[in-house]
Formats: structure tokens, C-alpha cells, sequence
């Protein structure tokens, strides 16, 4: 029993030893962090062209899709109304 205590003991030491070292990188400070360079409008027009862009081929995507759908005969809109109602032949007054 005592045997088994010292060889966890030992094992559970190395382990935290070798997992206790913190590098010997610099630390990290806020002037590490990138600082803003050259216009925001320039960067901001250029993005919102390509969220356009996508904008625009996505809607006419879906509108393409739903138009070959409906050619197609893939999509049944039920929005044929008829002339005059269904007269059901079993309907019995009251």
C-alpha cells in the first residue's frame, strides 16, 4: 500500500512539473494589437458592394428557382379559383 502511494505520489509530481513551465514568449500587451490604417469609407464601400452583390444574386436565385419551378410544374400555387361553386350532390337539406 505504501509502495503504490509513493509511486503515485511521484508520477502526480512529474506531471505537475512538467506541466507548470509558462514559456518563455514575451507578454502580450494592448500595443500588440493591430491599430486602424487608411480610410473606413473605402473599406466600407468596397464590403457593402460585395453584401450587394450577394444580396442580388441570391433574390434573383430564388426568383429564378421558384419561376423554373412553376414552369416546370414542380409547384401547384392553387390559385385558380372556379367560376361557381361545387354543387355536392349528397348534401341534404335540413
Amino acid at each position: 500500500m505504501q509502495i503504490s502511494k509513493r509511486v503515485v505520489d511521484l508520477v502526480a509530481r512529474q506531471v505537475s512539473r512538467r506541466h507548470a513551465h509558462h514559456g518563455h514568449g514575451s507578454t502580450t500587451t494592448i500595443n500588440d494589437l493591430p491599430s486602424p490604417s487608411g480610410s473606413w469609407q473605402t473599406n466600407y464601400d468596397a464590403m457593402q458592394r460585395r453584401y450587394n452583390t450577394q444580396l442580388v444574386l441570391g433574390v434573383g436565385t430564388l426568383v429564378g428557382t421558384i419561376l423554373f419551378g412553376k414552369v416546370a410544374g414542380f409547384f401547384e400555387f392553387y390559385n385558380d379559383y372556379p367560376e361557381r361553386p361545387a354543387t355536392i350532390e349528397n348534401y341534404k337539406d335540413d
